[in-house]
């Protein structure tokens, strides 16, 4: 299950963009706006009142989605913050629903991965990890996608503290590898 206090350095994090963000976005348009300050060269005043403005508007912008995200994650309760239960008959995703081991034909572990140069919400010291669960019949759950006709569950698990998590998602690998589960892995590029 998740806990909704792995989500709160992302909301630290979210604040503290959206307030920067703020401040330039404001200092850019009201340069803009005052025509400030006068140069002699007009591209030198363009830059000057233009570059505030837009890295304040980016800034607003992952501050936003990371906030929305953090909250999201937050908000969940009781069967929704499930996000992957092993028994021995089976296991449990979002929302309460039950997969049997035997309708579990494939599973796709996904690294995601962030290669950019500047990383405004990423962190290193999450997990970063998804499982695509692949099974055999249909479910009235969590579907995401399908492959070859079978439904699909994705299982995140991007932003727990791979400290943690990190020998929890290794067990269950082991848990399908020893059920005789064809497991694969990829790696995704994820900004967010």
């Amino acid at each position: 299950m998740t806990s909704s206090l792995h989500l709160y350095p992302r909301i630290d994090k979210s604040f503290s963009l959206l307030l920067l963000g703020a401040i330039l976005c404001f200092l850019g348009i009201y340069l803009i706006a005052n025509d400030l300050p006068s140069t002699s060269s007009y591209l030198a005043q363009i830059i000057l009142q233009g570059i505030p403005t837009v890295v304040g508007a980016i800034l607003v912008i992952f501050g936003v989605v990371g906030l929305v995200t953090a909250l999201k994650g937050v908000a969940r309760k009781g069967n929704e913050a499930i996000d992957l239960k092993v028994k021995a008959s089976g296991i449990t995703v979002r929302g309460g629903h039950k997969i049997s081991w035997d309708s579990v034909t494939s599973v796709t572990g996904i690294e995601h991965v962030n290669n950019a140069k500047v990383q405004v919400l990423w962190d290193r010291a999450d997990l970063n990890r998804s499982l695509d669960i692949y099974v055999n019949e249909p479910l009235d759950g969590p579907v995401e996608k399908s492959k070859d006709g079978n439904p699909c569950v994705r299982v995140s698990l991007r932003h727990y503290p791979a400290v943690e998590y990190r020998t929890l998602y290794e067990e269950m690998l082991d848990q399908f590898e020893r059920r005789g589960i064809p497991l694969a892995f990829k790696a995704q590029p994820t900004q967010f």
